[in-house]
């Protein structure tokens, strides 16, 4: 077998995630029929088929999920060699890919990552927001250094560590009838509409358990990315809505909005710095995650 060329493999990958090879050759600015041809040279190579081709698209075969399992890890690797060693063309010493939650940038880690960079101007950090599932697949699948998610999805097959524990809140306008309340459980929120992430959010679930339990059909009013934007549409009369009470204090006099704790077990969660092995990870990205939980245990 010759050795496997990676634009191929690209390509490959692409189409798998665009479901469809027209998808991935507009992406990967290239014609159709030289994506095809990548394909199935690379199905030659291979003897074993890697896509099911139909009208609706593509899906890949079990050898397909397969090699595509293993090209990721291969392209992720060959990827910060690159950056690394273009690094140090720079004079900058380390690159670390960092996903996080909307939670996470919503709070302390912010302040932590420029805390890091100013004793590590050498440094680079790219933070790219993603939900928390995706967060935990994808620094499982190797396609980053460090994810900061929150505990309301499966992070099987990580080395995690506690980062940050905070208390969610239930976000009111002012004149509602719970606003003075000193706590409130969150089926008392269930009689109104509800303003809340989107559905791939880790806490989405969390909700949906939380509301067969009161045994209470909810309203769903909006769906959006930010807790900033939920914090808007109930001050536009939305509805209400659900977020950490950290943000009581930017937001409460603001948008004349009321963040009552709730009394749910559920409401006050972890957030864990995660990595796949970080025995393995770069010197850098090994020096932010130690930066991280000593600000977490200088908290305790």
């Amino acid at each position: 077998m010759r050795d496997l060329d990676p634009v191929s493999i690209r390509l490959f990958l692409a189409t798998l995630e665009e479901g469809s090879i027209a998808r991935a050759a507009a992406r990967e600015s290239i014609v159709p029929s030289a994506v095809s041809k990548r394909i199935s040279e690379l199905e030659a190579e291979l003897r074993v088929p890697l896509l099911d081709r139909s009208v609706k698209g593509v899906q890949a075969t079990p050898a397909g999920e397969a090699l595509a399992h293993h090209a990721r890890a291969l392209l992720q690797g060959m990827d910060r060699m690159q950056r690394e060693m273009a690094g140090y063309v720079d004079g900058v010493r380390g690159l670390i890919k960092v996903l996080a939650s909307v939670t996470s940038l919503s709070g302390e880690l912010p302040a932590d990552i420029m805390r890091f960079r100013a004793g590590r101007p050498q440094i680079e950090i790219d933070v790219e927001e993603r939900t928390t599932p995706a967060i935990y697949r994808s620094v499982r699948e190797g396609l980053a250094d460090v994810g900061v998610a929150s505990e309301f999805a499966s992070h099987e097959g990580l080395q995690v560590f506690p980062y940050r524990r905070y208390a969610l809140a239930a976000v009111l306008p002012a004149g509602h009838a719970l606003a003075n309340a000193p706590q409130v459980a969150y089926a008392q929120l269930l009689g109104d509409d509800l303003i809340e992430l989107n559905r791939d959010s880790g806490i989405s679930h969390v909700f949906d358990e939380a509301a067969r339990e009161a045994r209470t059909s909810r309203t769903v009013r909006a769906r959006v990315s930010s807790f900033e934007t939920i914090c808007a549409l109930v001050a536009g009369g939305m509805g209400v809505g659900v977020a950490p009470l950290y943000l009581k204090e930017a937001k409460e006099k603001t948008l004349d909005l009321r963040f009552v704790p709730l009394a749910d077990a559920w409401a006050q969660p972890r957030s864990f710095v995660a990595v796949r092995d970080l025995d393995t990870l770069p010197v850098a990205a090994r020096a932010f995650v130690a930066h991280l939980r000593e600000s977490a245990t200088s908290l305790d």
